[in-house]
């Protein structure tokens, strides 16, 4: 398996989403996730010594097939045999290091918006509140064109988003059904699929374990933003 796949089947194993894994080992969490959905293979040693302390588990176990070294260097792999003789504090003081060998700053780095309260992906949740948490990110971590990010509860739009994912929207973009929105459906917010068939508006999740939320004239819907990839 992948480094990716790893991560992803731990985390299963371990009752874990995404957002709690970001917030145990420090990455943000856009970052994160974006290593995710690209399978990459090329995170920052830094950064994996971060997820495998936060999953539980050894770096050798995360990066390495069995019988294979997936081309680590001798020179990386004695470093990561070492790193796990230490304790904490020693851990602690590797990871400082090399992310500062690394160049690791913030230049490059933009606040993007996510708000806290978040779009129900199944029931509703309450309407956006005004606290949100700014995440740092780089060109490419988000899609282009987003304007904020919130976070999804539940598992109704499964398999695109799962609990704790961020959906990233655009304000004030127009919607064809078909496409995915976050929208305020009296009072509540919902991340949903945008269906208009036969002049009747649904609210469609992608799990089919979850009916169509048909939108009555005595309704009020009001349309956030298109969620873009």
């Amino acid at each position: 398996m992948s480094f990716s796949q790893k991560v992803l089947a731990l985390l299963k194993e371990n009752g874990m989403t995404k957002a709690a894994l970001a917030k145990e080992s420090g990455i943000p969490y856009t970052t994160l996730d974006s290593m995710l959905k690209r399978d990459s293979d090329t995170a920052r040693l830094a950064t994996v010594f971060r997820i495998a302390r936060a999953l539980g588990t050894s770096v050798e176990d995360l990066v390495f097939d069995e019988g294979g070294g997936d081309g680590v260097s001798p020179d990386e792999k004695r470093v990561l045999d070492l790193y796990t003789l230490l304790d904490d504090r020693g851990k602690d003081t590797v990871l400082s290091l090399l992310e500062r060998e690394a160049g690791h700053s913030r230049e490059g780095l933009r606040s993007f918006p996510v708000y806290d309260s978040p779009a129900a992906a199944g029931r509703g949740e309450p309407v956006f509140s005004e606290e949100k948490t700014f995440l740092p990110v780089r060109e490419g971590e988000i899609p282009a064109g987003a304007d904020f990010g919130v976070r999804i509860t539940g598992d109704s739009m499964e398999p695109l988003f799962s609990e704790g994912d961020i959906a990233y929207v655009k304000r004030g973009a127009e919607i064809r059904s078909g496409e995915i929105g976050v929208f305020l459906l009296n009072g509540e917010s919902y991340c949903k699929k945008y269906s208009l068939e036969n002049g009747v508006v649904s609210l469609v999740s992608l799990n089919p374990a979850y009916e169509p939320i048909r939108v009555l004239e005595t309704d009020e819907i009001r349309l956030v933003g298109k969620v873009i990839q």
